[in-house]
């Protein structure tokens, strides 16, 4: 009966022998990196904690281009024309349609005539 313990012990400190030769890390060495790397990203958190948040409120919303034009149009409470709307937007015609169309669709606009266009 020694001599199965004799055998795994010679089979364990061969292996360990091998993994060292070969600087291959043990489950025990790889735990302990992610020990340490716990702690750095802790110490790292601690001493910036409000850097993410001062970095989203930095940044301002782009407004889309649906909500400048209703706000343009919103601005006119009686109606306001394609040629303002363009003049006021910088967008071109195609976009700009598309836009009063989506508007319309959704019910957030109203066209009083041909061309005019009223918030609703």
């Amino acid at each position: 009966m020694e001599q199965p313990t004799e055998f795994s012990n010679n089979w364990e400190s061969f292996i360990k022998m091998l993994l060292h030769q070969l600087d291959i890390p043990t489950k025990e060495d790889i735990a302990n990196i992610n020990k340490r790397l716990d702690k750095l990203e802790q110490l790292i958190y601690q001493s910036h904690p409000s850097s993410r948040q001062k970095n989203k409120s930095r940044t301002p919303r782009k407004k889309s281009a649906s909500s400048i034009v209703l706000n343009i149009i919103g601005n006119h409470p009686e109606g306001t024309d394609f040629k303002t709307i363009k003049a006021a937007t910088g967008f071109d015609d195609k976009k700009l349609r598309n836009i009063i169309f989506r508007l319309d669709r959704i019910k957030k606009i109203e066209r009083v005539s041909r061309g005019i266009y009223k918030r609703i």
